[in-house]
């Protein structure tokens, strides 16, 4: 508790410097700083070599650097998949539960056949060395192109090295070796019903422990996929990761003065600057809204330091990919508002390994392309589905009351819906040209000056004059709050949120740069991915006959084992050869467990 006390005294004293970094001004805080435990990252792929239209699958692992338990600092990490030359693939936000989290890419057919880093990290962990971040080799294949020079001109050796130069943090990735897998992991022990099946079969996994002395309730992720022999870069287990003793666990130790990355302990950061548009010079002490729209709103307000700057925290985990700045202010025309953009690593010294495919794993390519296409075709047969996560929303436990104005008689404004509808809402001329909408708190022997928050789905509007001549005929319903309302320095008495029918009402009251679009680094949604079923199903039912050519058999990257010994089934496709089930994972005595075993589909 302590240590996270740390953190959030660092957000309230140190001066914002960037995207999530603060200076370190007293000794005490460069203490702090040092007391908090390093993170390390271990990742779980569902493959290594992955051709145009498959899925790359992923699970990350964030653990605190010397007990190897799960990190309780982070709650976002970032993975990126990146080419020569610095070729960005896809950059992915990853929201962190309890220090695990999963992601997913599509792999288009844009992208080119070559050698590819994934490269996995937490905010934290940028202040450490750049080589402890996760790296591991990833091979694409795109038969779709003319052109595969990057494929006939070098030649697969294992035996490569994939080292760094050495040099020290400079923000630059610097590449390590990888290992090979084991076969077994001892805190847990994996037994199969059987392990030849026939095409759409059940297969039944069971999970024990190891020996009595071991516990192997944990958190895993579990692949299934067919084996077709063609060479793939070798993945680190979980069991060599706890054993690599050539990775620093030690921070570089700062001084009064230097620059830290701090943890997402909360949820993601932004931080951004103010300008005055005369002058072009930054402002300080102005409040800043930054509202992210939609249903599910959220909204944040703080305000700026001597140099314009300002940082907050999103404590939510938002998936949209825009955010509306404003300043809170009678003229926020005047002002330019920017959220500083997510700080790219150096791929300048990563080393990429040549690869050859030899032409003798030609029809294992073509048979495994046909594959994905006909899964691709049917895929809405077999969809995945996004988790909803129900945010918490600032009304959320508080007093309201709401209005369906399909179940009123409808006013054309604003204004005359005030008047005839709603109760304790009302406006009043505050000079010749404004007119300002109040809302009465809970004690009418007190009345209060202060505003109330308003918002257009999602969007803080501050032009009382133009809602009060807003259409009234588009909002589906408006909700009032009576509570006083506090974000950061701003206080409001009470709460006007109308939701419109176009979702997108808020962009009306945009003029002359009010408001500033700003695009984000959303967060990946989460997944519950499609588990094929086959014992409900008859063979004369029309989803029997669909085609079933699934190579990965089975994605489960967040498997918790609450119990001793567990059972697992899943069903076997129209694919026959081998297949692999590989397990990762953390027992909750931070054993690391790494399981790979084969069945056969005939």
């Amino acid at each position: 508790m302590k240590r996270l006390l740390f953190v959030l005294l660092m957000w309230s004293m140190a001066l914002t410097i960037g995207l999530g970094q603060v200076a370190l001004r007293t000794p005490e805080q460069v203490t702090g700083y040092l007391s908090l435990p390093q993170e390390r990252i271990f990742v779980h792929l569902n493959t290594s070599l992955l051709l145009t239209g498959e899925y790359f699958y992923y699970k990350v692992y964030c653990m605190e650097g010397g007990n190897r338990s799960l990190s309780k600092l982070s709650k976002i990490a970032y993975a990126e998949l990146v080419g020569a030359g610095g070729n960005i693939i896809f950059r992915h936000k990853i929201q962190l539960q309890n220090g695990v989290g999963y992601g997913d890419f599509f792999v288009p057919t844009q992208v080119e056949s070559g050698s590819y880093k994934l490269i996995v990290y937490t905010h934290w962990m940028r202040n450490g060395e750049p080589e402890n971040f996760f790296q591991c080799d990833v091979t694409i294949l795109n038969p779709y192109l003319a052109n595969q020079s990057t494929l006939r001109n070098a030649r697969v050796s294992t035996a490569d090295s994939i080292q760094g130069d050495g040099e020290g943090y400079d923000g630059t990735i610097m590449a390590r070796e990888d290992t090979t897998l084991p076969q077994n992991g001892a805190p847990l022990r994996l037994i199969l019903s059987n392990e030849k099946l026939a095409r759409r079969s059940k297969v039944s996994l069971f999970f024990k422990n190891g020996d009595k002395s071991n516990n192997s309730k944990g958190n895993y992720s579990i692949s299934v996929r067919k084996k077709d022999g063609i060479p793939a870069p070798l993945q680190l287990s979980m069991t060599h990761f706890f054993g690599n003793d050539e990775v620093s666990e030690v921070k570089p130790s700062p001084k009064i003065g230097d620059t830290i990355h701090l943890p997402e302990l909360r949820g993601p950061l932004f931080s951004g600057k103010v300008m005055a548009r005369e002058g072009n010079v930054p402002v300080e002490d102005v409040k800043v809204s930054l509202s992210i729209p939609g249903e599910d709103h959220l909204l944040e307000i703080v305000e700026t330091d001597a140099s314009g700057n300002f940082s907050l925290v999103v404590p939510g985990y938002p998936t949209e990919e825009e955010a509306i700045l404003q300043v809170l202010s009678d003229r926020p025309e005047k002002y330019v508002v920017r959220l500083n953009a997510h700080q790219p690593l150096d791929y300048s010294k990563l080393h990429f390994k040549k690869i050859r495919i030899d032409s003798s794993f030609r029809e294992q390519i073509l048979q495994r392309s046909i594959h994905n296409q006909i899964e691709n075709s049917y895929f809405q047969f077999r969809p995945d589905s996004v988790l909803t996560k129900i945010p918490s929303l600032f009304t959320d436990h508080k007093e309201n009351e709401a209005y369906l104005l399909d179940d009123y008689t409808r006013f054309k404004t604003l204004r005359e819906t005030i008047v005839e509808i709603l109760k304790d809402v009302s406006f009043r001329r505050v000079d010749k040209d404004n007119e300002a909408i109040r809302i009465k708190g809970f004690d009418y022997a007190n009345v209060t000056d202060l505003p109330p928050l308003i918002m257009v789905d999602g969007v803080t509007i501050q032009d009382n004059n133009a809602l009060l001549d807003f259409d009234a005929r588009t909002i589906e319903m408006i909700t009032v709050l009576r509570h006083k309302l506090v974000f950061g320095p701003q206080v409001f008495q009470g709460a006007l949120l109308l939701r419109t029918k176009s979702g997108k009402g808020y962009e009306q009251f945009e003029k002359g740069g009010s408001f500033s679009t700003e695009a984000i680094f959303a967060i990946r949604p989460n997944k519950n991915y499609f588990v094929q079923r086959y014992e409900d199903i008859k063979v004369t039912d029309s989803e029997y006959r669909l085609p079933d050519d699934r190579l990965q058999l089975l994605w489960l990257p967040n498997f918790n084992l609450m119990e001793e010994q567990a059972q697992l089934d899943f069903f076997t496709s129209d694919v026959t050869g081998e297949f692999e089930i590989h397990v990762e994972g953390l027992t909750q005595d931070n054993q690391a467990v790494s399981i790979r075993k084969s069945i056969y589909v005939e």
